[in-house]
């Protein structure tokens, strides 16, 4: 008697997978996977240890007294002193006033310079003595100015603006109490800059009140 045929066999393949060895891709199916490629480095960018020049800016025309103005407390000149580039020098401001004036105090913004200001006041200048001048009667406020070394100003433009009360009660050393009418005064005022090591040192002292400027 005869063995039985047998069924042919069957093969199922639920997926074909192809391997491509010498191409360097593998075929899953529908998937395609190339081979890893090396990230390009990035180049850092350039950091320059230049400082940058400080941004300010000056206050409207229209904001600013009239250099005609000759009354209340104003500045005796509008041509500063010379500061030199890369170095902090301190500058003068001489005010005078036809009416008595306290509580005064100045601030300046410069384009493209910084402007630092005396300890014992910290964020403003005032006059040497006291806050206050009398009338027919001249004092200084002085700020520290910082131009930058590579700096190619040759004059720097600044805002001076003074804070003041105007008073009728007398501004002594017994004067009472400061009471008057508030006053904000913005002028315009400009400093030569000289090239660097061309200034004397005393340029670079903090400057004192003559003993021969009467203070009110």
């Amino acid at each position: 008697m005869s063995a039985p045929a047998q069924a042919p066999r069957r093969t199922l393949l639920g997926r074909v997978a192809l391997v491509a060895v010498g191409a360097g891709a593998v075929v899953l199916g529908a998937q395609s996977m190339g081979p890893a490629t090396t990230p390009t480095p990035r180049v850092a960018a350039p950091v320059s240890n230049v400082p940058a020049a400080p941004v300010t800016t000056l206050v409207p025309e229209s904001d600013l007294v009239d250099a005609g103005v000759s009354t209340g407390l104003r500045p005796v000149t509008r041509a500063l002193g010379a500061v030199v580039a890369g170095q902090q020098s301190w500058v003068r401001i001489p005010w005078t006033t036809d009416a008595p004036v306290c509580s005064v105090s100045v601030t300046v913004a410069a384009v493209g310079a910084d402007v630092g200001y005396p300890v014992n006041t910290g964020a403003y200048s005032s006059f040497y003595r006291q806050d206050r001048l009398a009338a027919s009667v001249r004092d200084y406020t002085a700020v520290r100015v910082l131009v930058p070394a590579f700096s190619s100003a040759k004059v720097v433009t600044a805002d001076v603006t003074a804070s003041y009360t105007a008073t009728s009660s007398g501004v002594g050393q017994a004067a009472r109490a400061c009471v008057g009418t508030s006053v904000t005064r913005t002028y315009r005022v400009t400093l030569p800059v000289q090239p660097p090591f061309a200034a004397p040192a005393a340029a670079l002292a903090e400057p004192v009140a003559p003993a021969s400027d009467p203070v009110g």
